[in-house]
């Protein structure tokens, strides 16, 4: 049981080690990080105004509904024609919604994607420098 100790010890020692090393390196805090996170924001806003959407159409869906109900039950008794009426309409009103979704979620999808494969130029630019910088200012060693 002491070994296993020692291993859990010796590994949480070299983690916190190495977070030293990477949070002092502003390498590993480079521009792609910061693009990495500001992806993220981007693609959680897109999802946010998608699903709003969303919600949005599925409200109206019922409404919608509900609103054919009470034209088929205000007639007193229930006419078939006017009931088959109310239901074409809120099924074309559903396929219009379904369509809406679908262009939507396209939408959305095409702007998460430039998001993921469009990279900061800048932020690559500024990461490829980083390890050039970094070779040019320390002494060449040949062995």
């Amino acid at each position: 049981m002491q070994n296993q100790k020692f291993k859990t010890d010796a590994i949480e020692s070299a983690l916190n080690a190495a977070q030293g090393v990477f949070s002092a390196n502003p390498a590993f805090r480079a521009p792609q990080a910061d693009h990495a996170w500001q992806m993220q924001e981007q693609i959680l806003a897109e999802f946010e105004k998608f699903s709003e959407g969303w919600f949005q159409r599925r409200q109206d869906a019922v409404r919608d509904l509900i609103e054919s109900g009470r034209r088929v039950a205000s007639k007193g008794r229930i006419d078939p024609a006017v009931a088959m009426t109310a239901l074409a309409e809120w099924q074309g009103g559903a396929m219009r919604r379904l369509a809406e979704d679908a262009k939507a979620c396209n939408a959305m999808l095409s702007r998460c994607g430039g998001a993921i494969i469009a990279p900061d130029g800048a932020a690559a630019e500024r990461s490829t420098d980083i390890p050039r910088k970094a070779t040019a200012s320390s002494p060449a060693t040949l062995v």
